[in-house]
């Protein structure tokens, strides 16, 4: 669609894409934007028909080339309030996510794990939900918060990955696993805004709980 025009709401002028080969076909996961690129962080595969998740990568739409660049074999890297180096991302569904293009970084909060989301999952073992927050900084931009881009270093073309569940309020007691919450940003608090992370529950409760 062309923002530089008017449109009758009715009748929008919009042009479709041609859809490239890119990503298995996946529901409940989260597109984080860049200025230059849509990146897609997990979700969860048909349940009707099943099919069989592959192994996790991030893919990466290129919108000026209007194609898709696969990185395989995420992994961590070390820094504040953070999991050490080379510790393996995970593919999640249902959780909460984020992302602003100015600082360069997407989150993603909480969700589930299941034989529809993870490789070699058996579909006897029963779902786990998640208190994880990990954090995706992207190509090209900094952050101080990762050791391997300290002194004002930018994430290769891969980005860099930050697992933060252990740091802050997910140690405190009643801090509890859940999906289908939202997550929100809120600027203005500090030097680069605050995270809320709203409702949310498991297939037995739901909650109603704030994060930061």
């Amino acid at each position: 669609m062309d923002l530089t025009k008017s449109w009758q709401i009715s009748t929008p002028s919009l042009t479709g894409l041609a859809q490239p080969s890119g990503p298995p076909a996946v529901a409940n996961g989260y597109l984080w934007n860049s200025h230059t690129s849509l990146f897609l962080y997990g979700g969860e595969f048909s349940d009707s028909p099943v099919e069989t998740p592959v192994a996790f990568a991030m893919w990466e739409y290129d919108i000026e080339s209007l194609s898709w660049i696969q990185h395989s074999n995420p992994s961590t890297s070390s820094g504040q309030n953070a999991e050490g180096d080379g510790q393996a991302i995970q593919r999640a569904a249902e959780g909460a996510g984020f992302s602003v293009s100015t600082l360069g970084r997407g989150w993603y909060f909480g969700g589930h794990l299941d034989y529809l989301t993870t490789q070699d999952w058996s579909i006897q073992v029963a779902r786990v939900y998640l208190k994880s927050l990990v954090e995706f900084t992207f190509p090209g931009f900094t952050n101080n918060a990762v050791n391997a881009l300290s002194s004002g270093k930018t994430a290769g073309s891969d980005g860099t990955w930050r697992n933060v569940t252990q740091g802050g309020l997910q140690d405190e007691a009643g801090f509890t696993e859940r999906a289908d919450g939202i997550l929100v940003y809120v600027p203005g608090f500090g030097a680069e805004g605050i995270l809320l992370g709203l409702a949310g529950g498991t297939n037995a409760t739901f909650v109603s709980a704030m994060a930061s």
